[in-house]
Parts: C-alpha cells; structure tokens; sequence
C-alpha cells in the first residue's frame, strides 16, 4: 500500500486538521505547490507557498475553509521541494507525503510512511469519509499526474 484514496464532504470544515488528526509532523514543512483552499469571506485560505508544521497546524486544526483543489506536500524542514509529477517522481524525491484534493471532495494521499497511513485510513473511518480504499503499488490504482487538476 502506498496511499489512500476517499471522498469527503463537499463543505466548509477544518478537512485537514482531521484528515491528518494524531501525526506528529515536529520537523517537517508543509508546502503549497496547487491550490484552491477558500475561507468563509471567499479569500485565499492559504496565502504562502510554504509552512512551518506550527504554522500550518495552528491555520487548519482552528480554522473553517473549503478546499476546491490542493496539491501538498510535506517535507523534512531542511529538504528543498522538488517537482513531482508522477508516482515515479515522488519515490525518488524526498517528499514524504502527498495530499491531492480534485473538485472539492476527492482525496488521493500517497505517504511514504506506513504508520501515517494507518492513522489516516483510522481518522478516515472516523470521520465518516466514503468510499476508503488502500492504493495499491500497481499500474490501475495509481493516478496518472501527481496534479490536484487532474485524476
């Protein structure tokens, strides 16, 4: 297993905050390379390219937004980002996990760390997300561009 794959409410929430609820990310950045994330006025929810783990925690445990389409991805503070277009890409890089969220309610999370993805699919089922599946390590499961605009 190499990611996770659900859908989740077309809404306003804090998706984030429980989607990725009980992982520790001390040491790592949180970097924005696509999205559409809204707040309540309609406004970019996430105006950066790149955060802290502080930061980001603090902005999406407290806050309220709608994420249309998102394209993140965790790195260990100190490592650089690096352009990830496929799935091929993402094994060689040092990225450790990827968030892509297409037409505001389907996830694809592909993690390099196997107890993340266990506390994901966990935190999954505990937010009542739908249609959970593991992706699996094969050509069918595995989507095509690592884009939020594309599946």
């Amino acid at each position: 297993m190499v990611g996770i794959r659900f859908k989740i409410k077309n809404e306003y929430d804090n998706i984030f905050y429980k989607i990725f609820k009980n992982i520790k990310f001390e040491n790592y950045r949180w970097d924005i390379v696509e999205g559409e994330i809204y707040n309540l006025d309609g406004k970019n929810y996430l105006d950066k390219e790149s955060y802290s783990n502080r930061e980001f925690k603090k902005l999406v445990e407290y806050g309220t937004y709608y994420p249309v389409f998102a394209n993140i991805q965790i790195y260990q503070a100190q490592d650089e980002r690096e352009d990830i277009q496929t799935y091929e890409d993402f094994i060689r890089s040092k990225c450790q996990l990827i968030l892509l969220i297409t037409d505001n309610e389907f996830v694809d999370i592909y993690t390099k760390n196997k107890m993340w993805l266990n506390t994901i699919y966990q935190n999954a089922i505990n937010n009542d997300f739908v249609d959970i599946q593991y992706i699996e390590e094969r050509k069918n499961s595995i989507r095509h561009e690592f884009s939020a605009y594309s599946d």
